[in-house]
């Protein structure tokens, strides 16, 4: 009974996620890449050129999504859902 209980709290965190998604709701235009990365935390991939750069997140808890976090010159340009106008 103990190893089932411990065994389906396992799966709960590990299907939940164990930390919570930071949403990029709280990003503004206008913050530096360091305030993004303390408020957001790291991105799953980067690229860019020339003074141009994407951070893009895919939050644990929500794979299905994706967002992006658009810098120009080191500065948030825009921000949000990838592909929102299809859900």
């Amino acid at each position: 009974m103990k190893f089932k209980f411990t065994f389906i709290i396992f799966v709960f965190l590990v299907l939940s996620g164990c930390a919570p998604w930071k949403s990029v709701d709280k990003i503004d235009l206008g913050m530096t890449k360091a305030q993004v990365l303390q408020l957001v935390g790291k991105p799953e991939s980067v690229n860019g050129a020339g003074n141009e750069e994407y951070f893009w997140y895919v939050p644990a808890n929500k794979f299905w999504t994706s967002y992006y976090v658009r810098f120009i010159d080191g500065k948030v340009e825009s921000y949000g859902l990838v592909d929102a106008d299809k859900e």
